[in-house]
């Protein structure tokens, strides 16, 4: 250990002997040890939100859809690619006439044999199984929101309306059809509101065949690439992020909003640091003076004082971390105790039946190090002041 360490350390341990300067030490390093349990808990919660809406909806949806290809086309395009499942698909919009109004509802033109590979749509089923679709009858099945708001039950018949454009295109004519309620199915996403499926020909049947290729990938995220590669190679594509691009990107910015707001909670902490090792600075003039004429250097002295910041820094941060990632971990049995003694849920109304927490080691990473760095930041200047006392004026009346 250097003399200069020795010193800095020495300085630092010894702040209680002004009550004052350790009270901001005290401040500081309260401050810095919140700010940081308070990034790591909302940046959690954030990703558990985002985790949770991506599988809910992005596990239902087509990852991508693709027009006038076979199959084996297809296996051939995507060589390369971590591809789960390529179905036939097909997706339609129909109104649902009730006793209790209508509903518009995209459903799903799907095969219950191979759905079980292309989604969660068959994990997600309240009611009913995707091979009651196979039935001699016109079926159908909805979203539990939509069943549940318009009161329908299992095997109850629902009018379905079709739009038929003419040869023309100038006129749209509707046209009628009855279909069996054979099940309901649950997400937890806005998808609860708006989707119906049914067996692939049946679709057809009463829609017009619009069959396209659904892609499943192992990672959704791969979905923008294999989009270029066929549209390159000069097929019609869509991907999930067309429909829903612009919902997750928001997500994704307002997590990085509260990053960003939260480490201002940080670097006000920072400023009691400031002042905390520019009061230390001021009281310990004579001792750098002593330095000073002893042979000791302006970095030495930089150092001495540079050290007493960043222990407090180094403390607050990996106080902050120790007890901000258990805390994020446990943040969802937290809330419900907190639920039982409110007497109600704050997420009550909304999808979720708890708050969902999803902590990253990458987001712990770069907590610390930017909390580590704000703190390191605000010791630079006040260190920097005390290499410029001049021994000769401090000593001058001693």
């Amino acid at each position: 250990m250097s003399v200069t360490t020795m010193i800095g350390l020495r300085y630092y341990r010894a702040r209680s002997t002004n009550g004052f300067i350790s009270l901001v030490t005290m401040v500081s390093f309260i401050g810095l040890v919140l700010g940081v349990i308070a990034l790591v808990v909302v940046v959690s919660v954030m990703n558990g939100f985002d985790r949770e809406l991506k599988q809910r909806i992005l596990g239902a949806v087509p990852h991508v859809k693709v027009s006038n290809v076979a199959i084996g086309e297809l296996e051939a395009e995507l060589v390369g690619f971590s591809v789960k499942a390529i179905t036939p698909f097909q997706e339609s919009q129909l109104l649902i006439l009730t006793s209790a109004g209508s509903h518009l509802v995209t459903v799903y033109g799907i095969n219950p044999e191979t759905e079980k590979e292309a989604s969660i749509l068959g994990q997600s089923m309240v009611s009913g199984e995707l091979k009651d679709l196979r039935g001699p009858d016109l079926e159908l099945m909805l979203g539990q929101s939509i069943a549940r708001r318009y009161g329908l039950g299992i095997g109850e018949s629902i009018s379905l309306v079709v739009p038929v454009i003419s040869s023309s295109g100038g006129t749209v004519k509707p046209r009628l059809y009855r279909a069996r309620l054979v099940g309901t199915l649950s997400m937890g996403s806005e998808l609860d509101h708006r989707l119906g499926l049914m067996h692939l020909p049946d679709l057809q049947k009463i829609a017009g065949e619009n069959q396209v290729m659904r892609i499943t990938l192992d990672d959704i995220f791969m979905a923008p690439l294999v989009e270029q590669q066929l549209e390159d190679s000069g097929y019609p594509v869509t991907s999930w992020t067309d429909q829903f691009g612009d919902f997750f990107r928001t997500v994704r910015m307002e997590k990085i909003m509260m990053f960003v707001l939260l480490s201002f909670v940080v670097a006000i902490a920072s400023f009691s640091i400031v002042s905390g090792v520019t009061m230390m600075v001021a009281t310990k003039r004579r001792d750098i003076a002593v330095l000073r004429t002893m042979g000791l250097s302006e970095w030495g002295v930089f150092r001495i004082f540079l050290v007493q910041g960043v222990g407090i820094g180094g403390a607050g941060v990996c106080t902050g971390l120790l007890l901000g990632v258990p805390l994020a971990f446990n943040i969802p049995s937290i809330m419900l105790f907190v639920d039982s003694v409110i007497g109600f849920s704050i997420v009550e109304g909304t999808y979720f039946s708890e708050i969902p927490s999803d902590v990253r080691l990458s987001d712990i990473v770069v907590i610390a190090i930017v909390t580590f760095t704000i703190s390191f930041v605000a010791t630079l200047y006040p260190s920097y002041r005390a290499t410029k006392l001049h021994p000769a004026q401090v000593l001058q009346y001693e």
